[in-house]
């Protein structure tokens, strides 16, 4: 595993922030050119260029201790926002985990949520809705969606976060009999057009108890909750502090290890995540899936692990 840091900083004005005085930014200016004299980069400065951004910073090198004691110094040239930390897994511990959180890596079909329908047709809403806070609830019928969006994509998202199969990975899921869920038909948003596809929504039919938290930390600034329907839209805690320096880092989910006794191969979460208008639940996956989909070189799809607490 490796944390792998973004860290930009800057001499000039933000926005949002009051206007740095002539003798300020000279200042800044001279400390942003000592920043990168130290870390060997006294070559970049350029006194037009405001601001410098290093990517793929691997947290606890000595580039990133150096760039955060520097900043330590001097907090007010950090970016706003500009710092976050990626963490990256081996394949080693990809297959090692017993649980992952499991989604497509492209958001790239539209479908009927923005409404298909001709003038001449009754619109019919894919979800029933909460009169209140607008959150989808249950999915009333089949998906409509424009197909060809789907291109050569083997797994996708719908714009309102539905997952889209190709015809051979989800004959794949079916003739391997996994656990926890089933296969809607998708149709086209049009009549029948040549080489059309067969595609396929996956529906998780399974649900698991709530994550263990502690240790998963959910972000109680940015949680909503309706008291109409009783969605609660979580987020994870993403805000974090080296000292001075704010910054930005996913936290890791974690369930008891009692959940591996009523797990299937697919599973929703019982938390939903995002804005309740598009609150979503996330699909955890067993290593029988995830080992699947990589021994026949499935695509556009990625894992994280998932922790289990003791």
């Amino acid at each position: 595993m490796k944390r792998l840091a973004s860290i930009g900083f800057s001499w000039g004005h933000e926005y949002g922030q009051p206007p740095k005085t002539p003798e300020q930014l000279e200042r800044d200016m001279r400390r942003v050119q000592e920043i990168l004299v130290r870390i060997g980069y006294g070559h970049a400065f350029d006194p037009k260029r405001f601001y410098y951004d290093f990517h793929n910073v691997e947290v606890g090198s000595e580039l990133f201790n150096v760039l955060i004691e520097e900043l330590q110094k001097d907090p007010h040239l950090a970016r706003p926002g500009s710092i976050s930390i990626e963490t990256r897994y081996t394949r080693k511990e990809l297959g090692s985990a017993e649980l992952l959180i499991w989604g497509p890596t492209n958001q790239a079909i539209e479908d009927d949520y923005y409404d298909f329908f001709a003038e001449d047709e009754e619109h019919r809403d894919l979800y029933r809705y909460c009169s209140a806070c607008g959150a989808p609830h249950e999915q009333i019928r089949e998906i409509v969606i424009n197909k060809a969006r789907m291109g050569k994509r083997e797994v996708s998202l719908t714009y309102s976060n539905e997952v889209i199969l190709s015809e051979r990975v989800g004959q794949l899921l079916q003739e391997q009999g996994l656990t926890g869920f089933e296969l809607w038909p998708v149709h086209h948003y049009k009549k029948a057009y040549k080489g059309e596809p067969t595609l396929y929504q996956l529906r998780v039919t399974h649900v698991l108890p709530p994550m263990a938290s502690p240790p998963t930390e959910f972000d109680p600034v940015w949680t909503r909750h309706c008291e109409v329907c009783g969605r609660t839209g979580h987020y994870l805690r993403r805000e974090h502090w080296w000292g001075k320096i704010h910054y930005y880092e996913d936290t890791d989910v974690y369930y008891p290890r009692s959940v591996l006794k009523v797990v299937k191969d697919f599973n929703h979460t019982v938390e939903w995540f995002g804005d309740l208008r598009v609150t979503h639940r996330w699909i955890i996956i067993t290593q029988r899936v995830y080992r699947l989909l990589l021994e026949h070189k499935v695509k556009n799809w990625a894992a994280v692990p998932v922790y289990l607490a003791k």
